[in-house]
C-alpha cells in the first residue's frame, strides 16, 4: 500500500450472517431445450421466466439454470420447453457467474421466507437496490402534502464474498408515492414532467410514459384481442367513468427496450414520484417549506441507519436464518488518500476552485461575452456576476469584453426573427451568452438554447435571488467560463509511471424513445480538457462496441495532434454495469498499437454506507460518515468503494449520510491502489464548482451532464458545428 495512505478502521451497514456450508454450494443443474428458439437477446429472460415454474427455487446461470431441489420431473417438460439434468455439482464463489447466481438465488431465499413468516408485508425487487421492505399501514407513511406521500421501507440486499462469506446490507429507505391516477397529476401539475407510471391493477406493473395519443378509448383497436382499448380495460374492472375520464396515453415496459409501445389509459395509471417531482413542484413555489421539510427528514445521519439496519437485521437473523446471535455492524480496514491539488493560473497550488478570482485561470478561452437579461429588461449583467467576471479576468491577466446586452423588448417574437437574431449576435464574434430569466419550465430553455447553438452560441442560465448572492454568481460565472473554452482549474498529476494520460469517460441517457449512448468526455492526466464527443444513437443501454472505438480513435489523435505521440496508457470509465463485449474492438485496436488500456466500470449504487466510530469506551458509541477519500479494497474482484463527498453539516448535525462509490475493474493491470487514487482526484476536478467536488469522476460527470443535455436537445445535428472545447453541459 502506498506509504501516503493513512489506515483506518471503517464501519458498513453490513451484518456477517454465516459462511456457506458444502450444501449450500450443491446445486442441481438443467439445460433448458425450448420447442422455438428465443428471440436473439432474449435467450435470458426466457430461461429466467422458466425458473419460475418448476415448483422450486430456481435461478439461471448463463444459459442453464440450477436448484438445490431436484425438480419434480413432472414439470420438466411443457410444450414451450423441457429441461435435461447435467449432474449435481459444487459451485465456486471464485467464479464471477457462480457468486452471482448463489446471491440471486439466496436473495430469492430471503423474499420467500419473509413473505411467509410476516404476512401481510410488501416486499418489492429492485435491480439496483436488492429487497425493500416496506412498513405497512400508518406506520410507514411518515410524510403527506397535495397529492403525494412519503412511506417508509427497507432496503435489504445480499452479499456473497469469494471466501463463501454471507453478509446482509440493510439501509432505510423512502419512496415517494401518490394515491391519484395519472390524469389528476396532468390535471394538478400541467408542468410536471412525469417519466415513469405504474397500473392501478393489482400487479401494479411499471411502464415508461412514452407520449399521448389523441383518439379516444373506442376508437382504438387491440388486434391481437379483436377488442378496443375501452372493452379491454373495461374486462380489467375498469369502470365506464373511468374510460370516459381518460386520455390514451402511449407507454413501454421499463425492462425490455425492443419492446412494441402500448396504449393504456390515464385514469388506470399511477405516476411514480421523485425527490426530482417534488423539487420541480417546489421550484414552482407551491408547498415549498413542506418539500423543504421531507429532504430534510430523509436525509438521516449515518448513525441512525446503522441503528435502524442493526433492529431489521435482528428481526431476519432471528425469523429467516433461525440465528440467536446479535447482529454487528461489520468492522473493516480502509485507507485514506491524500487530496488532489488544484492548479490555477502559472500552476498556482490552490484548495478550492473558488480561488481563481485571486489567482486566476488555469487556461483562457473567448474573451467576448454577450447578456440576454429576459428578467427585468435592464441592458446590463447582475451585479455579482458583473464583479466576478471582472475580477477572474483581471487576475487571469487578460480583458474581456462584456458589454453586449439585449433584453426581452429585443427578442424577438416569431422564430424566424429569432433565428436571425442569434445569427447576427454570432456574427460579432460572440459564442456565448448569459441568459438571465424568470423561473420557466424546462421546455423554455430548451428552446432558447437550441436557438442558440443553431448559430454556434452557447448559453448559460441564471434566475436571480432578491438578495445578491456572490457563491451563486461565481458558480453562474464559473459555468460562463467553461462554455467559452476556458478552464478554471487543472490537476496535479499524479508522480507516477503508471499512470494514465488520457482518461476518458462514458455515459448513457434516453429521451424515452432513443438511447444516446457513449456520449463522452475525455481529459489529460492534468486535468486538462480535451472536449466531449458526440452520442451515438442506439435501441438500448447496452454500447455498440464500433461506436466505442470510433470515440476512443478520434481522442487518441486529439492526443497525438498535441503531444506527437499515442498515449502511452488510457484509462476508460463506463457510468454503470459493463456488458459484454463493449469494449473488446477497442481493447484489441489499442493493444495492437502498444497502447495499454484499464476500463473502469463506476457505479453509484450497491456500495451501502462507510461511517467511522467517533467515540467509545466509557462513553456511547457515535457514528460519523467516512472521511471523504476513504476507500476499501476488495482485491479478490479486482474492485474497491470509495467515499468522495461529504454531507452538509449543521447546527444539528450532519444532513443525511454520503453514499461512496463501487468501482469494478474489467480489464487492465495498473494496481488498483493507483486506479483508487487517480479515481478519488478526478472527483475532487470541478472546474464548473467553486466550492464542491463531485461525487463522479469528472469525466463521468461531464458525460452524464453530457448525454443528459443531448436528450433534452433531441436534434444531434444541431451539435455538429459547435466547438467540442466549449463545455455546453456544465
Amino acid at each position: 500500500m502506498p506509504t501516503q495512505f493513512q489506515e483506518v478502521e471503517v464501519i458498513l451497514n453490513r451484518f456477517f450472517v454465516k459462511k456457506l456450508s458444502r450444501p449450500d454450494l450443491t446445486f442441481h443443474e438443467y439445460q433448458c431445450q425450448f420447442t422455438q428458439v428465443p428471440e436473439q437477446g432474449s435467450e435470458q429472460k426466457a430461461i429466467s421466466s422458466v425458473c419460475y415454474k418448476l415448483g422450486v427455487t430456481a435461478v439461471r446461470l448463463g444459459s442453464c439454470i440450477i436448484t438445490r431441489e431436484p425438480i419434480d420431473p413432472e414439470r420438466m417438460r411443457t410444450k414451450d420447453w423441457q429441461l435435461q439434468l447435467i449432474g449435481c455439482r459444487e459451485l465456486s464463489c471464485q467464479n464471477y457467474r457462480e457468486r452471482q447466481a448463489l446471491e440471486t438465488f439466496e436473495r430469492k431465499i430471503l423474499e420467500e421466507k419473509l413473505k411467509e413468516t410476516f404476512k401481510k408485508t410488501i416486499i418489492e425487487k429492485d435491480y439496483e437496490l436488492g429487497l425493500i421492505w416496506w412498513i405497512s399501514g400508518e406506520e410507514g407513511l411518515e410524510k403527506t402534502g397535495h397529492g403525494w406521500e412519503v412511506h417508509r421501507g427497507r432496503q435489504i440486499d445480499l452479499k456473497i464474498e469469494t471466501d463463501e462469506k454471507l453478509y446482509l446490507e440493510i439501509d432505510i429507505h423512502h419512496r415517494f408515492y401518490t394515491p391519484f391516477k395519472l390524469e389528476w397529476w396532468l390535471s394538478e401539475y400541467p408542468n410536471i414532467q412525469i417519466k415513469y407510471v405504474r397500473n392501478t391493477y393489482k400487479d401494479k406493473k411499471k411502464w415508461i410514459l412514452e407520449n399521448f395519443a389523441d383518439k379516444s378509448p373506442n376508437e382504438i383497436q387491440i388486434e391481437a384481442l379483436g377488442i378496443s382499448l375501452a372493452e379491454y380495460h373495461r374486462q380489467e374492472g375498469a369502470t365506464q367513468q373511468e374510460i370516459d375520464e381518460s386520455r390514451v396515453v402511449i407507454v413501454k415496459k421499463i425492462s425490455d427496450y425492443k419492446a412494441k409501445p402500448v396504449y393504456h389509459l390515464s385514469q388506470r395509471l399511477s405516476p411514480i414520484l421523485t425527490m426530482e417531482t417534488l423539487a420541480q413542484i417546489a421550484e414552482q413555489g407551491r408547498e415549498k417549506k413542506e418539500i423543504q421539510g421531507v429532504f430534510d427528514y430523509i436525509r438521516k445521519n449515518i448513525g441512525t441507519r446503522l441503528q435502524e439496519s442493526q433492529k431489521i437485521a435482528q428481526v431476519i437473523f432471528k425469523n429467516v436464518y433461525n440465528l440467536s446471535s446479535q447482529p454487528e455492524i461489520m468492522k473493516v480496514n480502509g485507507f485514506v488518500m491524500p487530496r488532489a491539488k488544484l492548479l490555477a493560473r502559472n500552476n498556482k497550488e490552490v484548495n478550492q476552485t473558488a480561488r481563481i478570482k485571486s489567482f486566476g485561470c488555469a487556461k483562457i478561452g473567448e474573451t467576448k461575452f454577450g447578456c440576454l437579461n429576459l428578467f427585468d429588461n435592464k441592458p446590463e449583467y447582475p451585479e455579482e456576476v458583473h464583479k466576478c467576471l471582472l475580477a477572474i479576468a483581471r487576475s487571469s491577466g487578460v480583458q474581456i469584453k462584456i458589454d453586449s446586452y439585449f433584453t426581452g423588448s429585443d427578442y424577438p417574437k416569431d422564430d424566424l426573427a429569432q433565428q436571425r437574431f442569434w445569427q447576427q449576435w454570432a456574427a460579432q464574434g460572440i459564442k456565448t451568452v448569459l441568459v438571465v430569466m424568470p423561473w420557466s419550465p424546462h421546455e423554455e430553455k430548451t428552446r432558447l438554447r437550441i436557438q442558440a447553438l443553431k448559430a454556434g452560441i452557447a448559453t448559460q442560465f441564471m434566475i436571480p435571488t432578491p438578495q445578491d448572492n456572490p457563491y451563486k454568481a461565481l458558480n453562474v460565472a464559473l459555468g460562463l467560463l467553461c462554455k467559452a473554452k476556458w478552464q478554471p482549474v487543472y490537476l496535479k498529476p499524479l508522480d507516477d509511471p503508471q499512470a494514465a494520460d488520457l482518461i476518458i469517460g462514458f455515459d448513457t441517457s434516453t429521451n424515452r424513445r432513443l438511447y444516446y449512448g457513449t456520449s463522452a468526455f475525455a481529459i489529460l492526466a492534468n486535468g486538462q480538457s480535451l472536449g466531449w464527443e458526440l452520442p451515438d444513437i442506439q435501441r438500448g443501454e447496452t454500447f455498440s462496441g464500433q461506436s466505442i472505438w470510433q470515440v476512443v480513435s478520434k481522442l487518441v489523435l486529439k492526443f497525438q495532434d498535441n503531444y506527437d505521440s499515442y498515449p502511452k496508457k488510457i484509462l476508460l470509465m463506463r457510468d454503470g454495469l459493463v456488458q459484454d463485449g463493449e469494449f473488446e474492438q477497442t481493447i484489441r485496436e489499442l493493444t495492437h498499437q502498444g497502447i495499454d488500456v484499464d476500463i473502469l466500470s463506476v457505479r453509484k449504487s450497491g456500495s451501502g454506507r462507510m461511517g467511522r466510530e467517533l467515540t467509545s469506551g466509557n462513553t456511547a458509541i457515535t457514528y460519523d460518515d467516512a472521511e471523504v477519500g476513504t476507500v476499501i479494497f476488495y482485491s479478490a474482484t479486482d474492485s474497491f468503494i470509495l467515499q468522495t463527498t461529504e454531507v452538509i453539516k449543521t447546527k444539528t448535525g450532519p444532513l443525511g449520510s454520503a453514499r461512496p462509490l463501487r468501482v469494478v475493474r474489467h480489464y487492465g493491470n495498473t494496481p488498483l491502489e493507483l486506479l483508487a487514487l487517480q479515481t478519488y482526484h478526478l472527483t475532487q476536478l470541478h472546474p464548473a464548482s467553486g466550492f464542491r467536488s463531485c461525487r463522479l469522476p469528472w469525466v463521468l460527470h461531464l458525460a452524464d451532464r453530457s448525454s443528459k443535455e443531448f436528450q433534452r436537445i433531441g436534434q444531434i445535428s444541431l451539435l455538429q458545428n459547435v466547438d467540442r472545447e466549449k463545455l455546453i453541459a456544465v
